[in-house]
């Protein structure tokens, strides 16, 4: 790992349209909080760990934290994507799952139902391959999508990551079901 990143894991200023990309601060437990509880059903299957942690203003505080934490461990990298007309986040992307030995991390996204549809993933999650690529060396980024998420398979299309496989009954559901995952990789030219 390079001294450098040790030091400051974060790149600010990664913005586009009228959106910033920027790490959650103590200051965003409210607004973080009723992003989680509006979108928690559509949410529950697929970020498991949000909603399992997030149900009062206190836990989010404490999630805030943790975020922070694991930043500054090289273990997971989280950016809000902020609405710059309202300052309100409106969705989240993660770098987790670093192998710092092969240089690969997986990335995960989630949006507002109401900005959904709109390209902003597909616009943020070009900064973050770029930070990925550029700023912390990385050789290889991977996402996984359950099977019927059309859009996330078309964030992930439109970034240029290749199909590389189904992963049978790799990931339970809320309610304990196994599903197929479609795993996606891009690797740095």
């Amino acid at each position: 790992m390079h001294v450098a990143l040790l030091r400051n894991i974060y790149i600010y200023g990664m913005n586009f349209d009228h959106y910033t990309l920027r790490p959650p601060v103590a200051d965003d437990a409210q607004n973080i909080y009723d992003l989680i509880t509006a979108n928690r059903p559509r949410l529950i299957d697929y970020f498991p760990i949000a909603i399992g942690a997030i149900h009062s203003i206190a836990d989010t505080e404490q999630y805030i934290k943790l975020k922070t934490k694991q930043a500054h461990a090289k273990e997971a990298i989280t950016y809000l994507i902020v609405d710059d007309n309202t300052n309100i986040p409106i969705g989240f992307t993660f770098i987790k799952n670093f192998d710092w030995d092969i240089a690969k991390a997986e990335l995960a996204y989630y949006i507002d139902k109401h900005y959904e549809g709109k390209g902003i993933v597909s616009k943020a999650l070009q900064h973050i391959i770029t930070y990925c690529f550029a700023t912390l060396k990385l050789k290889k980024l991977y996402l996984r999508t359950a099977k019927d998420n059309i859009g996330s398979q078309r964030v992930a299309l439109k970034n240029g990551f290749l199909l590389e496989g189904v992963l049978r009954k790799d990931f339970k559901i809320a309610d304990g079901t196994l599903i197929d995952l479609h795993y996606y990789g891009l690797i740095k030219d």
